[in-house]
């Protein structure tokens, strides 16, 4: 295959990248002291591993708005919520971070792509989680991809008797090279392999951007009706390099195997099939996919007259947010009231219990307004005394739009919106109500708060 005739017309363009690169830091002779951990996974667990003394397949991986959490899908069953910290998971098989799937999302998805790519060409094998992790990192420090592209080389003629180049291999054999693992080929055409030779011999291409290119012409054959398929399986590779690293977030346990497993997973991907690819993986929990973020956390109010699904704003009002999934979390909301009710004006509750008696609480939060959210119909917020900084655990439901509470006497702090349930806010908001113990607008016939817990 002659990748000649499409790239011609990006002759100028050739040129000009190959003077750009020969002005920036990123030759052949600068190289990233650890480069060759690419192709290894660190000979060390991190301190934020957990290890389970089971394989991958015996839990599935769950993300809520907790965090994530291993569910056992045995009989027995049961539940493990990781803390924060807990972002590497050790099986007996695999090790997951858990990190890898937010970690992809930070650089533009052409050059998370060709990071994958580059280690089809290189190495012929599926990128593990660790190795795309730290590439990403050392792209969002200010490297570029034409300078990843040398030092993928570099780590590649470090270890041939696992990639197959070596640094006294002359240009034909390296060429040749390229064809097998970049466009599936076992031969070169004549035309082809003059037309790179040139690229290189003249000292326009280093040999690590030379594979970023022929990458690239690779890809411009889309659809065409002779070569079509070798960027279709380019394509394919690529699929199945971000599912096994990114969406699974996997790292083989041993060098060993993500050498030999990787290189024969890789092996399997065909230009119209990735299937027996994804068996070889072998993942029962095909569902995960760490790029989901993680879910706006709801809650649902429970009442004597109906549930309140309520949506928090942990983006907008993170101090906030915190504070009510604390008192949620240990269920301090169980079995409070209602009691101050205005039918034009908004519901407030969870400070008192049924026998009037006001809980203790955890210490004041700070206030949050002036962030974007507004006390309109149907939003709820943090009720306070005179003292800004003075909210805990009570809140109320705004059931008109009270917008002159964003900033009458310092604001008050939206923090959430009911997304269902709003029509049992106004079941509540009519209900009779009456003077006692120093409490106004209190129901006269109590208005329950079963509790509150989380819906996700």
């Amino acid at each position: 295959m002659k990748f000649i005739k499409k790239d011609a017309l990006l002759a100028s363009i050739v040129l000009g990248l190959a003077l750009t690169l020969s002005g920036c830091s990123g030759g052949n002779n600068e190289v990233e002291s650890n480069s060759i951990a690419l192709s290894s996974p660190p000979s060390a667990a991190p301190a934020d591993t957990t290890t389970v003394d089971a394989s991958r397949n015996v839990y599935a991986i769950k993300r809520s708005s907790l965090g994530f959490s291993l569910v056992n899908k045995g009989i027995a069953g049961g539940v493990t919520n990781l803390s924060s910290s807990q972002t590497v998971i050790k099986f007996n098989d695999f090790t997951v971070n858990l990190l890898a799937g937010d970690k992809s999302k930070t650089i533009a998805r052409h050059d998370l792509n060709m990071l994958i790519e580059l280690y089809i060409a290189f190495f012929n094998r599926v990128p593990d989680a660790e190795g795309m992790i730290y590439w990403i990192e050392t792209i969002k420090a200010g490297r570029t991809i034409e300078q990843l592209a040398d030092n993928f080389y570099t780590a590649a003629i470090e270890a041939p008797a696992d990639t197959g180049y070596s640094a006294n291999m002359n240009t034909e054999e390296f060429i040749r090279k390229i064809y097998k693992n970049v466009l599936g080929r076992d031969e070169v055409d004549q035309g082809g392999l003059e037309y790179w030779s040139s690229e290189i011999n003249s000292g326009g291409k280093s040999r690590g951007n030379l594979i970023r290119d022929i990458i690239n012409a690779a890809h411009s054959f889309k659809n065409d009706t002779e070569y079509g398929w070798v960027a279709d399986l380019l394509d394919n590779k690529v699929i199945v390099g971000t599912y096994f690293s990114i969406q699974q977030g996997l790292n083989y346990n041993t060098r060993s195997e993500s050498i030999t497993r990787g290189m024969k997973i890789a092996g399997m991907v065909k230009p119209n099939d990735i299937s027996a690819a994804i068996n070889e993986i072998g993942i029962t929990d095909s569902a995960l996919d760490l790029r989901n973020p993680q879910p706006i956390p709801q809650v649902t109010i429970s009442t004597s007259m109906g549930d309140i699904l309520v949506e928090l704003n942990p983006e907008k009002a993170p101090i906030t947010v915190t504070n009510f999934l604390r008192y949620t979390d240990v269920g301090f909301y169980s079995n409070k009231i209602f009691h101050r009710v205005i039918s034009n004006f908004m519901i407030q509750g969870g400070g008192f219990t049924t026998s009037l008696v006001q809980s203790s609480t955890y210490a004041p939060i700070q206030l949050e307004v002036n962030k974007g959210l507004s006390n309109v119909r149907g939003s709820i917020a943090m009720a306070r005394t005179n003292v800004f900084d003075s909210a805990t655990a009570q809140f109320f439901i705004n059931v008109e739009d009270n917008i002159l509470l964003d900033t009458n006497g310092g604001g008050y702090a939206v923090f959430g919106r009911v997304i269902a349930g709003m029509d049992i806010v106004d079941k509540i908001k009519v209900v009779p109500t009456t003077t006692y113990g120093g409490l106004e607008n209190l129901p006269t016939t109590p208005v329950l708060i079963v509790s509150v817990t989380r819906a996700n």
